[in-house]
């Protein structure tokens, strides 16, 4: 794995957005003519690119290839409209299994290895684990969460309720992740996603979230609750051949339709542009199974129309970016009408995220989107407290709010029109 990163200077932070863009394409295009057919490149974060490398006999052929694209781009600057723009790279080498045995580990490590390879003004460097340093504390949470996937049951699934606005119940609740160490003190959900990718244990946390998320499926059937699921996952994860096995293994367990289950698809600029194959097959292995697939914070970064016959998704959920001032902003209901009509052409649902006030459901409501979750209908819970949630009287719902901090740790309200 190789991570080429520009390292920013005085000309290139002068760059106007479009020559910005130019230059972005013309840095991609030179990478696919250094690769070799089986190499596979990826758009990582902005002025980064992520290449996989199959097959390399040892950690020498990393070394050559950091030189070989340094060199190319030292040598022959950038022209665009007339002016020649030196680019200076930075590259960051990572190899499976020694640095990682997921790819989203190995990207971590390649990038922590351009990040010390710039800071050492170098051209490249291989990782090396002496150049992370680990505080005590995050040693402490580390060792705690191999607990939680060695037996400890701290680690929890809450559930966020999705409410059909046009006719007020609840069919569908997304599955979040929490985890409180001790009472009162409960671990932000990012914080774990990092830890777990830190210590590269994406694949385990995988199995357990998709044998957690089939558990309480059944215990919401058992509950007479007709819900559907749905649980966030990587792009990078679809690059995992075994995650549709795992989750066809883990709806078996408990013997639940696969109808019931949806992927909420983050960081989907990491689904390459080219050579992919795998991920194709994966996404056609879980459409197979009846999985519904969603793009999660539809409307930013590398999420597109594009995207969505591409991946033949089910669902998109509008970025809660552009629902918090739609009440005010008129150009944040352009957008979202705009991604709910097209979305609804393509015979795809919708779903806004972050929805806290009754104003802001009406105009949703009205601009017909399919489904509204956010703190005005409850916040994420414990399946018990759902499942009692699911029971109250429609014109008052109540719920308490676990797990928050002390001035989040109210009762909420809600009226269902």
């Amino acid at each position: 794995m190789l991570c080429i990163t520009l390292q920013p200077d005085a000309a290139l932070c002068r760059l106007s957005l479009e020559h910005g863009h130019k230059l972005e394409a013309e840095v991609a295009a030179r990478l696919r003519r250094l690769l070799r057919k089986q190499d596979m490149l990826f758009s990582g974060e902005r002025r980064e690119w992520l290449v996989v490398l199959p097959g390399l006999p040892s950690s020498a052929v990393l070394t050559l290839a950091m030189m070989k694209i340094g060199q190319t781009f030292s040598e022959h600057p950038v022209a665009l409209e007339g002016l020649e723009i030196e680019v200076p790279v930075v590259c960051g080498a990572s190899m499976a299994p020694e640095h990682g045995e997921n790819p989203l580990h190995l990207v971590q490590s390649a990038r922590i290895a351009a990040l010390v390879a710039a800071q050492a003004n170098l051209g490249g460097q291989i990782y090396d684990p002496g150049m992370e340093q680990v505080s005590p504390r995050l040693a402490q949470l580390e060792r705690e969460l191999r607990a939680c996937f060695a037996g400890d049951n701290r680690l929890e699934l809450h559930l966020q309720p999705k409410v059909r606005p046009q006719v007020g119940n609840c069919d569908a609740a997304e599955g979040l992740l929490r985890w409180q160490r001790m009472p009162g003190d409960w671990v932000p959900a990012p914080v774990i996603i990092s830890l777990i990718d830190r210590m590269g244990m994406r694949h385990l946390f995988n199995r357990w979230l998709f044998q957690r998320a089939a558990h309480t499926l059944h215990l919401l059937r058992e509950a007479r609750a007709e819900i559907t699921l749905s649980i966030n996952l990587s792009a990078s994860d679809l690059y995992d051949a075994e995650v549709p096995d795992l989750i066809g293994q883990a709806l078996a367990t408990w013997g639940i339709e696969a109808r019931h289950l949806c992927l909420e698809i983050t960081e989907t600029g990491m689904i390459e542009e080219r050579n992919g194959e795998g991920v194709a097959d994966v996404l056609r292995r879980l459409r197979a199974q009846g999985i519904s697939l969603s793009i999660d914070d539809f409307g930013t970064g590398f999420s597109s129309m594009s995207r969505l016959q591409r991946l033949s998704v089910q669902e998109v959920k509008i970025d809660r970016s552009f629902i918090q001032d739609i009440v005010r902003s008129e150009k944040d209901r352009e957008i979202a009408a705009s991604i709910i009509e097209l979305s609804h052409r393509l015979a795809i649902s919708v779903t806004a995220e972050g929805v806290e006030d009754e104003p802001t459901a009406a105009i949703l409501t009205a601009l017909g989107c399919d489904h509204l979750q956010g703190y005005l209908f409850a916040r994420a819970m414990p399946v018990g407290d759902f499942v009692a949630w699911l029971g109250l009287p429609r014109s008052g719902r109540t719920v308490a709010v676990p797990g928050a901090t002390p001035d989040e740790d109210q009762v909420q309200h809600t009226t269902f029109r």
